[in-house]
């Protein structure tokens, strides 16, 4: 006979108590930022340019998670250029950055011809600025996010992301 009659009620119900904080925890984690850090021209040649678009990704929260997997479309000036997937895993710390390097191929007309009408003259730009933006969805992998996808945009302009990453 037992001692405490009540014990295996109130084990049952700490437990399904900690189980609920566990799967509410999701819940409470703030999304990460997403933010286009820098462009660098890789190769143009025939009918093939490639260039090395870095992300910056913040995470604001006080458990570290993963990248596995990223998809993303790329356009200019409102025209698409690119679309790709990377499986490049990448580790986020806690409250901190990390660049994720991704890798764009496009076709050299539809780069060549979306900066060309940045430049056309009486264009809404005045020849300051390239539109660049990045649409994307992420796959995290981390204890607290579970698996989890979150979709991500960032815009700015392309002439004042060339050239080396920044610092983050």
């Amino acid at each position: 006979m037992l001692k405490y009659p009540a014990l295996p009620a109130l084990r049952t119900f700490c437990l399904f108590i900690l189980l609920l904080t566990c799967f509410s925890c999701g819940k409470l984690l703030k999304q990460p930022e997403v933010h286009i850090n820098s462009v660098q021209i890789k190769k143009i040649k025939n009918l093939e340019a490639v260039f090395r678009l870095n992300l910056e990704v913040y995470n604001p929260n006080i458990v570290p998670f993963n990248i596995k997997h990223i998809e993303y479309d790329v356009e200019m000036e409102g025209q698409h250029i690119a679309s790709a997937v990377s499986d490049e895993k990448v580790s986020i710390p806690i409250r901190g950055a990390a660049l994720v390097p991704l890798e764009v191929h496009s076709n050299s007309f539809d780069l060549i011809s979306a900066i060309i009408k940045a430049f056309i003259p009486g264009s809404k730009n005045g020849n300051k600025k390239i539109e660049f933006k990045i649409n994307g969805k992420i796959l995290l992998d981390g204890i607290f996010y579970g698996t989890n996808t979150i979709s991500f945009s960032s815009s700015g302009n392309l002439l004042e992301k060339f050239g080396r990453p920044k610092e983050q």
